[in-house]
């Protein structure tokens, strides 16, 4: 994925309410209303804690990962984010 289809979300989106999702393939969300993040693997790793994500989110919040990086499973227990693919 080159920098300018990051920046446009070309690859397109997907709203995830709460539930547990998996095998996704983006790179960031934005929450759309305050959330619970229970599960977030990035490249099939644990990473709540290493990006910060064991609080609340508060709506509007932008979670990106690192370049050639994806996110592969959120849990959400309250609330709902768009994520954008990879």
């Amino acid at each position: 994925m080159t920098y300018d289809q990051r920046i446009t979300g070309s690859k397109g989106s997907k709203v995830l309410g709460a539930a547990a999702h998996t095998s996704l393939g983006g790179y960031c969300f934005i929450v759309q209303e305050d959330t619970v993040v229970t599960v977030f693997e990035v490249g099939g790793v644990d990473s709540l804690a290493a990006y910060g994500l064991s609080t609340p989110l508060k709506a509007g919040a932008y979670i990106s990962v690192a370049e050639q990086s994806t996110i592969t499973a959120i849990t959400l227990t309250s609330g709902s984010v768009i994520i954008y693919n990879g």
